[in-house]
């Protein structure tokens, strides 16, 4: 007998300052924020570069497990915080679930985020290096 997986998210805690994932990892999970901040960084010339905040009931990590690309941010806990797992099946199965054509549109959105991820955190640290943005 096969043991089916809980229906019910699991819930996560990280204190304040821990990381929740990093950029670059292979994405298995996203999360759906339910108390506190997260910060979403990319790292340009060694240097953490700030590209996001997320606030609660707001889903983060989730571009890796649709498109299985590695993550394009990493992710640290501003306060200390609370999330729901959502794990790559759901996810994937949701997909499956929607009409022709809508994957195709989502993995075009997703390709035009993570180019401008990128370039977003090329203008800020260009800018913090020139002492605009701290």
């Amino acid at each position: 007998m096969t043991e089916k997986k809980s229906l019910t998210p699991e819930r996560r805690t990280f204190p304040k300052g821990s990381v929740i994932f990093r950029e670059g990892e292979i994405g298995d999970r996203a999360y759906l924020l339910q108390q506190g901040s997260v910060r979403i960084f990319k790292t340009v010339a060694g240097k953490k570069v700030t590209i996001g905040r997320v606030l609660p009931f707001q889903v983060f990590g989730e571009l890796s497990m649709m498109d299985d690309s590695p993550r394009m941010a990493g992710a640290t806990a501003d306060d200390d915080v609370v999330c729901l797992v959502l794990e790559k099946a759901s996810i994937r199965a949701m997909m499956e679930q929607a009409p022709p054509g809508l994957n195709n549109l989502l993995m075009s959105l997703l390709s035009s985020m993570r180019s401008m991820g990128k370039e977003l955190a090329d203008a800020k640290a260009m800018l913090q290096e020139n002492g605009i943005e701290s």
